[in-house]
């Protein structure tokens, strides 16, 4: 890109992000079913029709401010201090990790908790990337613990979706926002090391436990459902 291309666009993404700065402070305030776009304008200062010209809808507002939620309050760092150094320890450092960062919204930006259930819900791209980024981290922890032979040697897309879909019910906020506070973190260890276990358990050879190559796939957790009624004691969306 030209430098000439990169100064004229700036103040376009410098008014993005003023709109979803303002967006983010007008969801605080009303919540993100109440906000509107002459909300949004007025904190800006600007007119309604400007903040059109920018974003096409309310709906596509909503989606900006969950995005930058998502990747500024609710993207888990791990640990740089190398004290974790298995591949085990840093997924089960990761899945709780992230269990807090929702809690820690739930209870205490109620406001934007809402927003990211509704994205949810919705299966909004912000939601989406959520997810995926969450996986392919999840991916690339399940490779390094193959490559060391801390894991059984398995299909590591196959491996890492399981993993995701095992614990997905500390990580995805409609399940969080339906379960009482005092159950939340009650059983999140006994979860999450469950889940890493599955992983690095070695069976005996010959006993046809270990996953095989062509073996087909469990189905995967759908990002576009809220979880199934029924069986699982997994509630379910808060919508239907």
């Amino acid at each position: 890109m030209e430098v000439g291309t990169t100064v004229k666009n700036r103040p376009r993404a410098d008014y993005i992000s003023s709109i979803v700065e303002a967006g983010t402070a007008a969801c605080r305030l009303y919540g993100p079913t109440k906000t509107n776009v002459v909300d949004i304008a007025r904190l800006l200062g600007k007119s309604p029709a400007s903040v059109y010209k920018i974003f096409p809808s309310k709906a596509a507002i909503l989606d900006a401010v969950s995005g930058n939620f998502f990747e500024s309050n609710l993207r888990f760092t791990p640990s740089a201090d190398g004290k974790l150094t298995s591949a085990a320890s840093r997924l089960k450092e990761t899945a709780l990790g992230q269990h807090r960062l929702m809690l820690q919204a739930r209870h205490g930006d109620s406001q934007m908790f809402n927003l990211v259930v509704l994205a949810a819900e919705g299966s909004w791209p912000s939601f989406r990337d959520h997810l995926k980024r969450l996986e392919a981290y999840v991916r690339e922890l399940v490779c390094a613990g193959i490559a060391i032979e801390e894991f059984v040697p398995r299909k590591v897309d196959v491996a890492a979706a399981c993993f995701c879909a095992s614990i997905i019910s500390l990580w995805d906020p409609r399940i969080i926002g339906a379960v009482p506070s005092s159950q939340c973190e009650l059983s999140a260890h006994e979860l999450a090391s469950f889940a890493v276990s599955a992983l690095r358990q070695v069976h005996s050879v010959g006993d046809g436990s270990q996953m095989d190559n062509n073996a087909a796939a469990a189905p995967a957790y759908s990002r576009n459902s809220p979880p199934a009624k029924g069986g699982t004691g997994i509630p379910r969306d808060r919508s239907s």
